[in-house]
């Protein structure tokens, strides 16, 4: 008979692995902005020892710095939405794309989500790593904006 079926495929000494949650992961997006976003997702993809994430850690950190590219040096390319949204559309857009950030992570990692609330696995505490993720996000969007006024003609 299929003797290999009846053999557990768990062994006792694995233990799985404890993700942020996502709705920290959320927060962290919506009030750190993109870099933070990135950074936090970063902190799962880590615990996860998932490599096959860098890819995508990379072509968001291409994404916040084509934004911040495109906001100082292509304002023309925003002019339908500085219309519509006035003063706000920077903070519109840095939240939309964080968002978006956060959305792709959630993708990545949503089995592992999933079997955490299937299994009632208590998230580790979120206070400190999202706080320095959003310190350090906020760090780096002011040091971006700096860095490509500075190179601005």
């Amino acid at each position: 008979m299929r003797e290999h079926l009846l053999t557990p495929s768990l062994s006792a000494t694995t233990r799985p692995v404890k993700l942020y949650s996502i709705q920290s992961s959320f927060l962290v997006a919506f009030f750190g902005g993109p870099a933070a976003a990135l950074l936090y997702s970063g902190l799962n993809s880590w615990r996860l020892r998932r490599t096959a994430d860098i890819p995508v850690h990379l072509a968001g950190a291409a994404m916040v710095v084509g934004f911040v590219y495109a906001l100082l040096f292509q304002p023309a390319l925003f002019n339908g939405l500085f219309d519509l949204l006035g003063n706000d559309m920077v903070r519109a857009l840095r939240t939309l794309l964080s968002l978006a950030i956060c959305g792709v992570f959630y993708a990545l990692h949503q089995k592992q989500h999933r079997s955490a609330a299937f299994f009632a696995d208590k998230p580790p505490s979120p206070w400190i790593p999202a706080i320095i993720c959003i310190a350090a996000g906020y760090g780096i969007m002011v040091g971006l904006f700096k860095l490509f006024r500075e190179m601005a003609p």
